[in-house]
């Protein structure tokens, strides 16, 4: 186990934006790893919370949400290097349900070259095929938006998988990827014997529009994601954009695997974090920067999820219950966060003018006063701290390791 500086310690310690994180960094061969805060805090009674402990453990299995998204990645980096599929395949000549994506080719999806949209929300339909209707309904839209990165192009590449293996994703994942790395506590579908170790996501807070809102429904095992939950059926648990669970453990046997070159080549992992998107527009503004599903390190460093230490082919993703995941392919170093910025937490306000008005810190942190008095911790603006309290001290701890 490590021995963090505070900085680290701020975001579990002494802000409490997080419930939890797992930390672990290194490379191919060796890691550091920290364990802070709780798996759950509170549990829900009758009208009011009251205080149930549990400790964050090595056995802890969180809702990775969208670093998922790298696993659809891989998976379909490896059939291209298999030669199963090819860059330039179009999604509905691998994948007939696609109909409205004739045009629009394996390389368009990776690297959000097409603006995928659904004609009605996924997360909003009433039922399990009412919302696969609306999957296989995806569109390239014309629309030109300031933000390139979607879930629904890794929700249409997990298809797609499936249509070329034939094979179900959550197998071809455990078959190619979990069970080759050993990686025997990340799951699809959380055994019924593990929910007790899995993280609470529970209780999220949302001020919206004066409206106080409390997110009940994410059940122990349960993905925290509308979509992943809505989509999730007996066939198939993971979505391609979220819905794998992990243990920390599990996802440093990942990172290690891709920059060892277990699953994929050295060459072919260096091209996921190649921007492929980004570019200075004549308004003097940049193009979001991404590379294959992940984002590429952008010369606006607010518009990626990429380390500032890290080197131009590293890629990264995040995931919004507070994960984190980089990966350096030319210094072989990895960084990934397990984190839990939604249980019991206020995690968005909107619209907001003012933070002192909700006693809020100007780094979002602090506590808001519900409406029946209560005091709730804000993870609010959470993602705007991790350059300082996590990025800047792994990158620390790493040259005291001499890996970089």
């Amino acid at each position: 186990m490590c021995n963090f500086t505070d900085d680290i310690n701020y975001l579990v310690s002494a802000s409490k934006m997080l419930s939890s994180m797992a930390v672990a960094y290194g490379n191919s061969h060796t890691f550091d790893c920290c364990y802070l805060g709780n798996q759950q805090e509170v549990v829900e009674l009758g009208q009011g919370f009251i205080e149930k402990i549990i400790p964050l453990n090595e056995y802890s299995i969180f809702d990775i949400a969208s670093l998922t998204k790298l696993f659809t990645c891989v998976a379909v980096l490896m059939l291209i290097e298999k030669r199963k599929i090819n860059m330039t395949d179009t999604i509905v000549a691998l994948d007939k349900r696609f109909s409205r994506l004739f045009d629009v080719s394996i390389y368009d999806v990776l690297t959000y070259r097409a603006n995928l949209k659904s004609p009605e929300r996924i997360a909003d339909q009433n039922s399990y095929n009412d919302a696969l209707k609306q999957v296989f309904s995806i569109f390239p839209s014309k629309e030109k938006s300031e933000k390139l990165y979607s879930d629904m192009h890794a929700l249409v590449l997990k298809y797609v998988v499936e249509s070329v293996t034939d094979t179900r994703f959550d197998d071809f994942l455990r078959d190619n990827i979990f069970k080759p790395l050993n990686m025997h506590t990340t799951y699809g579908d959380v055994p019924y014997d593990k929910l007790d170790n899995c993280v609470s996501y529970n209780y999220e807070h949302k001020i919206i529009n004066g409206k106080y809102i409390i997110d009940r429904d994410v059940k122990l095992g349960t993905p925290h994601d509308p979509k992943a939950r809505i989509l999730k059926s007996q066939s198939s648990a993971i979505s391609g954009h979220a819905g794998i669970f992990s243990t920390l453990l599990d996802m440093v046997k990942f990172c290690q695997a891709l920059l060892s070159g277990e699953l994929i080549s050295y060459g072919t992992l260096s091209l996921i974090g190649v921007n492929q998107s980004g570019y200075l527009k004549p308004s003097g503004e940049y193009q979001q920067y991404m590379g294959l599903i992940c984002f590429s390190k952008s010369v606006v460093k607010r518009f990626s999820e990429v380390p500032e230490w890290m080197g131009q082919k590293a890629f990264a993703l995040s995931g919004y219950t507070g994960c984190h995941l980089a990966i350096d392919p030319e210094s072989g170093v990895f960084e990934v966060m397990l984190g839990n910025r939604c249980h019991n937490r206020v995690s968005l306000i909107h619209p907001i003018y003012d933070l002192a008005s909700y006693n809020l810190n100007p780094d979002g942190s602090g506590t808001v006063i519900w409406r029946n008095g209560r005091k709730v911790v804000s993870s609010f603006q959470y993602v705007y701290n991790k350059d300082e309290y996590l990025h800047k001290p792994v990158y620390e701890r790493l040259k005291q390791m001499q890996l970089i």
